[in-house]
């Protein structure tokens, strides 16, 4: 009887204290705590809904506007330039048209930074000192373990991730990796409706934010060179394609 009585204690002590240790980390990996409401929702706007072909296409060279060694067909000389940087390494706003009342209702964005994968791997700063569950060697592990060498597969990646939510009976390493998931979304990801894909002689992909306003990144030298156009009236992927294929990156 005092066995039977020793060997249960034993197991409920174990039970109390795995189950403590899996509160425990629930608690401090909890998803809950950051700020995405409705996570298979918000997974959803990484789908990929639409392809667009560039094709290169020769214009005159005083049609073109040129920053740096990146050049695109001039649709805005009516343009006012307010901003312009020597910087390679950040993205920086060109040209901005600001309508009667003095809002911008039209606008050009056109600069170099680094492709999202890249900084996941190596930017510390983006999630700096607040949150020590994350770090970029988590991240890293995420992305080999997944085959996920580019922006294009990570998209895919994420719009896989469905009901990825923690409980009590999901591993702890699961946990934290469900955990760095959810951060890394919620950091570093801009809110868009879906995604649109370039091939062709150039690739890269459509941020599609809203009709009106669409950011280009077109992947070479392992950057990305965007182009964000805002306009108030709907970009069309006709228009979209006509202007991008007039893209020269030295």
């Amino acid at each position: 009887m005092k066995k039977l009585i020793l060997i249960i204690s034993i197991i409920i002590i174990l039970l109390v204290i795995y189950f403590g240790y899996k509160g425990f980390n629930l608690y401090y990996y909890n998803t809950n705590s950051i700020n995405i409401k409705d996570f298979e929702t918000y997974v959803k706007q990484f789908n990929i809904s639409n392809t667009i072909t560039l094709k290169h296409k020769d214009i005159q060279d005083n049609d073109y506007f040129q920053y740096q060694n990146i050049k695109i067909r001039n649709d805005f000389k009516d343009f006012k330039q307010l901003e312009s940087s020597t910087s390679t390494d950040t993205f920086s706003p060109q040209l901005v048209l600001k309508d009667e009342n003095n809002n911008t209702s039209r606008a050009f964005w056109m600069g170099t930074t680094d492709t999202y994968v890249y900084l996941l791997e190596t930017d510390k700063t983006l999630f700096g000192a607040e949150d020590r569950r994350i770090t970029n060697t988590n991240l890293t592990k995420i992305l080999k373990k997944n085959n996920i060498n580019n922006d294009i597969e990570l998209f895919n990646y994420l719009s896989s991730q469905k009901n990825i939510k923690n409980n009590i009976f999901t591993s702890v390493k699961k946990m934290k990796e469900n955990y760095t998931i959810w951060f890394m979304i919620s950091v570093i990801m801009p809110t868009m409706n879906n995604i649109t894909l370039i091939n062709g002689d150039y690739e890269g992909y459509i941020f599609n934010v809203k009709d009106s306003i669409k950011e280009v990144s077109i992947l070479k030298n392992n950057k990305r060179y965007t182009f964000v156009f805002i306009d108030n009236t709907t970009l069309t992927d006709e228009y979209l394609t006509d202007i991008l294929s007039t893209i020269v990156i030295d």
